[in-house]
């Protein structure tokens, strides 16, 4: 997955955001700062197997299956990833690095998951604008990964922060008064070996400021916030007690 794969525009929904994609303030109110507990009786695992039978689903035109935790009010932000092998690797590769993205769409927004998991299952995998739809072909071949956001902290100073720990939420205004925003999930800078001053170099001009990042570092408002991310391929599902999984549909 290249970096530059991952930084986009706001999504179509005001509430909708892209990996590493700006946004606005409003689109992230009452963000949570505690530790954040899993549905009752569900791993992020089985959240991302839930994910493939809502794909599944729709891309069948069959009914999309109800949310299976006990905890139908569970809230939190999340993001939907889908991932695919990279055309250089193997069909049956599910190493992260071997992997590239397919879909990414999320929300800083707490949502209850009972409806928004399905909702935005289908949104990352058919409606971000950088991809055509997923394909119901390409579905063996995928990867889901699911992260889900808590513990926002106001940092010090834009470096506040720790790559592979935190995301990084970026708010800011330039003279004119107009504002930017964007953000990186913990794993993005990770996984393109970003130190933290490139990291926020790369999200000031992704929130689409055309100026000099020196000229606003003291300006920006850092936010960071951690995340429980858990991926699953499309192959695994049988391990998880899923009737379908393997090589093909």
């Amino acid at each position: 997955m290249s970096a530059q794969s991952t930084n986009v525009m706001l999504a179509e929904h005001r509430d909708e955001w892209s990996e590493g994609g700006p946004g606005t303030k409003e689109s992230h109110p009452g963000l949570s700062t505690k530790p954040l507990p899993m549905p009752c009786g569900l791993s992020a695992a089985e959240l991302c197997c839930f994910c493939f039978q809502v794909l599944r689903a729709h891309l069948e035109s069959s009914p999309l299956p109800p949310f299976p935790a006990a905890d139908p009010g569970f809230k939190a932000p999340l993001f939907v990833t889908w991932l695919k092998p990279r055309q250089s690797c193997g069909a049956n590769t599910t190493s992260t690095s071997d992997l590239e993205l397919r879909g990414c769409i999320g929300c800083l927004e707490p949502i209850h998951f009972d409806s928004g998991l399905t909702e935005y299952a289908i949104r990352s995998s058919m409606k971000d604008r950088r991809f055509p739809p997923v394909k119901l072909d390409e579905v063996p071949l995928l990867t889901c990964r699911i992260s889900i956001l808590h513990q926002f902290e106001p940092c010090a100073h834009a470096f506040d922060w720790q790559v592979g720990v935190h995301g990084v939420l970026l708010n800011f205004s330039d003279a004119q008064g107009r504002r930017f925003s964007a953000t990186y999930l913990p794993e993005v800078a990770k996984e393109h070996g970003m130190t933290r001053e490139v990291a926020i170099r790369e999200l000031v001009a992704k929130a689409g400021y055309p100026g000099p990042c020196q000229d606003i570092l003291d300006c920006l408002e850092v936010t960071r916030y951690q995340t429980i991310v858990e991926s699953v391929s499309y192959q695994d599902l049988a391990s998880y007690g899923f009737p379908y999984g393997g090589p093909g549909i």
